[in-house]
């Protein structure tokens, strides 16, 4: 263990009693929960880098407010004893609080010098030097979970200065120009699915292909989960390497970079931005970053009639699908609508039932398959010319049936369709891209020059 870690580790363990002792006084106390915490802290982030390919993060400490809104996002994946262990802890927590709290105050000021002493030194560490760049495999051997979770913080912080979006001269190209990021989207091909299954037709895939004037595979980074790094991807243009250590979850420093954003940009060419997702709107604090970007309009869930079910427990891509074509139908001037589906998130079974949630997901698969499928022939017929830029933000992380792996890809294309588009039933285009590419294209097609 490098002299570093164990720096680092002795700094967290003295914050961690300091603070304990600071409010109960009491050094037992203080040691046991120090040695409960690292031990709760350690098992969470196992059981988040088995299902997702990374450990916990100074980032997923502002999931705290999403879990509380919506615990069955997450509660799903974290097994039946680490839940007994969290609730044990936290009785023990409460009990100590009120049956081992030492009066004198001698305790609590001792207590209080250790966690400010200890926090001193967690704030002077060199982060800038130790870590220059992320590297998660290396610097979780090099620093430990503690370390890197100060470390990758201290260089997050971003700039107060906004940055400002390059400039976009031209007009609209499109009458409409309709992007859709389809949850857990995957195609089953490049999936390592059971012999068992055999192939899973995707005619909505293979038709959208078939019509794309682009088309191919999307380089995204999370695996089962971080859709907001492919949203901010393909909606801000920024690459990862630009976001530094921000790029984890970008949404908590995306108010400073609205001007990058497709609606701010495509405004200048005419286009209306309209932003649609089925769901809490408030989740990844949309309802704020959204018309900061530059949408005029926010259609959420209230806009359709869905009771929940546990064979439909989100609103069904279907409905989205319908809704987005009335939506094109009726505008009278060039629209940009961004959709976020919801009817292909997890949970799809049990943790226990891997084969259930298996066929749970490849069901709800072929609803997003078939909406894809729907959608381009109902645009299609429209006397418009429209591109549709349909793709997934994330393959699908199944305990027991999908692990991390290297290979993250999903598909993505771009449709032309329309009486002025010749790409109509033509092959385009093979190209991988990263979300902030898929950015510069839909913004490439999006516009003509002036």
């Amino acid at each position: 263990m490098s002299p570093r870690r164990v720096y680092i580790d002795m700094l967290c363990a003295l914050f961690t009693v300091g603070l304990v002792l600071a409010l109960t006084g009491n050094i037992v106390v203080s040691l046991l929960v120090a040695v409960l915490s690292e031990v709760v802290f350690v098992s969470v982030s196992n059981i988040k880098y088995g299902i997702l390919g990374e450990p916990l993060l100074f980032s997923d400490l502002f999931v705290a407010r999403s879990f509380l809104q919506h615990p069955k996002f997450y509660l799903f994946s974290i097994p039946w004893y680490a839940r007994i262990f969290v609730v044990v802890f936290m009785l023990f927590l409460v009990v100590g609080a009120f049956f081992f709290v030492v009066p004198e105050p001698v305790p609590h000021l001792a207590g209080l010098f250790m966690a400010v002493m200890a926090m001193l030194g967690i704030r002077g560490l060199p982060a800038a030097k130790w870590v220059p760049a992320a590297d998660l495999a290396q610097d979780r051997q090099r620093f430990g979970l503690p370390g890197i979770t100060f470390l990758y913080c201290t260089p997050w912080t971003p700039s107060r200065t906004p940055a400002p979006g390059p400039p976009l001269p031209g007009r609209a190209a499109y009458d409409a120009v309709v992007v859709i990021q389809c949850e857990s989207f995957a195609d089953p091909a490049r999936l390592p699915l059971p012999a068992s299954v055999g192939p899973v037709a995707m005619p909505g895939l293979a038709r959208a292909r078939q019509w794309a004037c682009q088309q191919g595979e999307l380089q995204v980074s999370g695996f089962g989960a971080y859709t907001m790094r492919s949203e901010y991807g393909v909606l801000y243009g920024r690459t990862e390497a630009e976001l530094g250590f921000r790029a984890f979850d970008p949404f908590l420093t995306a108010a400073q970079e609205s001007s990058y954003a497709l609606p701010n940009r495509l405004k200048e060419a005419g286009y209306h931005g309209v932003f649609m997702h089925p769901h809490d709107i408030r989740f990844y604090n949309r309802n704020q970053l959204m018309p900061a970007c530059g949408f005029e309009r926010m259609i959420g869930p209230e806009a359709y009639a869905h009771t929940a079910s546990t064979d439909m427990p989100y609103i069904s891509d279907m409905a989205l699908g319908d809704s987005i074509g009335a939506l094109v139908r009726a505008a009278r001037e060039p629209v940009l609508v961004y959709a976020v589906t919801m009817e292909n998130h997890g949970p799809w079974a049990a943790s226990s039932q891997p084969a259930l949630g298996l066929a749970n997901y490849l069901r709800h698969l072929g609803n997003s398959d078939r909406m894809l499928a729907d959608l381009m022939q109902a645009l299609s017929g429209m006397d418009r010319n429209i591109l549709l830029v349909f793709f997934g933000d994330h393959r699908p992380s199944i305990t027991g049936v999908f692990s991390p792996v290297a290979e993250r890809d999903v598909p993505y294309v771009a449709v032309s369709l329309g009486p002025g588009k010749d790409s109509h039933h033509s092959t385009g285009k093979t190209v991988s891209l990263s979300p902030a590419g898929l950015h510069a294209l839909i913004l490439e097609y999006a516009v003509k020059p002036a």
